[in-house]
């Protein structure tokens, strides 16, 4: 039997115990009785492009699942549905939570090792890779951001104008008009 992509295979959502709480996984399995490839460590975006790509990389992991990959997709401390807050994250500590992502697939299996990121989740990929303690056998970067700083201003800037815009909402609408 054949499996594409549109088929549903093993899907495995979890929390891991990491430090300073747990981190929400999904865990992508290939279908039954095919031969393990290897595994996939899923490294996201950051702020609102995380949300704005969950249905992407979804679909990805899934494809990768389907060739006989097993794919771990981990929110990192303080992003998605894990343990702590944004502004408390820090670099180090998503280098952990990947040190962990990866020693936890890799003890689960068979077949090389694969850190896969995405705009700031290739950067952070990136790094982690260039200072793994794990054997990695391939990196895989989509649209990587290549500039850190950058990004985070960016992230800054538009939550500033979100907060600007929220606040304006929130003026009774007749003084809004008045305040023109």
């Amino acid at each position: 039997m054949s499996h594409t992509t549109t088929e549903a295979l093993p899907l495995l959502p979890f929390f891991l115990p990491a430090s300073g709480g747990q981190r929400y996984c999904l865990l992508h399995l290939p279908p039954p009785g095919r031969s393990a490839r290897g595994g996939i460590v899923y490294v996201h975006p950051f702020a609102e492009e995380l949300n704005k790509s969950r249905h992407v990389a979804a679909a990805q992991a899934r494809a990768f699942a389907a060739l006989g990959y097993s794919v771990l997709q981990i929110d990192l401390f303080g992003c998605g549905d894990s343990s702590g807050d944004f502004h408390e994250a820090r670099w180090d500590i998503w280098h952990n939570d990947l040190h962990l992502a990866c020693a936890w697939l890799a003890q689960r299996v068979d077949g090389p090792l694969t850190v896969w990121g995405l705009r700031l989740g290739a950067l952070l990929a990136l790094d982690f890779a260039s200072r793994a303690q794990l054997p990695l056998a391939r990196l895989l970067l989509w649209e990587p951001e290549l500039d850190g700083r950058r990004s985070i201003d960016r992230f800054l800037r538009l939550r500033l104008a979100a907060g600007m815009l929220a606040g304006a909402a929130r003026e009774a609408p007749g003084q809004a008009l008045r305040a023109r």
